[in-house]
């Protein structure tokens, strides 16, 4: 319910403010007029995209599978320390003026510093208390996905400045997660030591997004195209893993590092510019 509230919120806001900012770009069209026909330049053809955003993340299904055969998996409630990062991106792609256009984007996530305490343990009886919370992990991704766009208003003829638009992306994300640490809870009276750390690790996952915006013309009917995007997207980018060996320690090696789903909820303003001219 929370997404599609996001939905809501981006989407009115996004046209309300590229349709303020009509003004500000040198337009002198009224709002009536933005909607209208005719309008905006011919941006058919190739064209190129610079993203930059805020990314409000998700971390879940978070767990480590201990060194020892018949030790339990553990699951954590991962706590990220801030709840925003960046995410930038660039892309080159193509638009037939028809409603639809499509790119190729390469995108990079800034890093999150996280904590996970133990949650539960499975199939085990025995409390988070004996068991280990993970006390510093950092992770951050990075892809390729191609993206469609879809413009209704622009498909059914309109040629106005602001166009309301849906996106749907699929590619791949190179997800790192650097060294990690656990260290035992208060009642955890395993042999070893207190605190151990893990190396990182990365590893290459299906990556997905969905989302909704508004692009706006900021450039005059005739001049050279310069559109500005505002725009809302969900991204997923599958699982997270930590290595196995640890760091300056000769003792057993986890069965598995520590593992988490990773996805982010993206606003965002780009810059497209087409690459001939009509």
């Amino acid at each position: 319910m929370h997404i599609f509230k996001s939905f809501a919120v981006v989407l009115t806001t996004s046209v309300g403010c590229l349709a303020f900012a009509a003004p500000s770009a040198g337009l002198a069209q009224t709002t009536d007029v933005a909607f209208g026909q005719n309008v905006a330049s011919v941006t058919y053809g190739p064209y190129v995209r610079f993203e930059l955003g805020g990314a409000r993340h998700d971390l879940s299904d978070a767990y480590w599978l201990p060194p020892g055969e018949d030790d339990p998996r553990i699951n954590f409630g991962p706590i990220p320390n801030d709840d925003w990062r960046g995410l930038g991106g660039a892309a080159i792609g193509y638009d037939w003026q028809n409603g639809f256009r499509a790119d190729v984007s390469l995108f990079s996530t800034g890093t999150i510093g996280l904590t996970a305490p133990c949650i539960g343990v499975v199939e085990d009886p025995s409390p988070c208390s004996e068991h280990a919370d993970i006390t510093d992990a950092s992770i951050e991704s990075s892809g390729l996905m191609g993206n469609v766009f879809y413009a209704p208003l622009e498909a059914r003829g309109s040629n106005a400045v602001l166009q309301p638009f849906v996106v749907a992306g699929l590619g791949f994300a190179r997800n790192e997660m650097g060294p990690w640490t656990r260290t035992k809870n208060e009642d955890n009276e395993t042999e070893g030591p207190t605190v151990r750390t893990f190396e990182g690790a990365t590893s290459t996952d299906l990556a997905w997004s969905v989302g909704l915006g508004a692009s706006l013309q900021l450039t005059r009917p005739g001049k050279w195209p310069v559109i500005l995007e505002a725009a809302y997207r969900y991204y997923d980018y599958g699982s997270v893993s930590g290595g196995v060996d640890p760091i300056g320690d000769t003792r057993s090696s986890a069965r598995q590092g520590f593992t988490l789903d990773h996805t982010d909820q993206v606003i965002s303003l780009a810059i497209r510019v087409p690459l001939q001219r009509f």
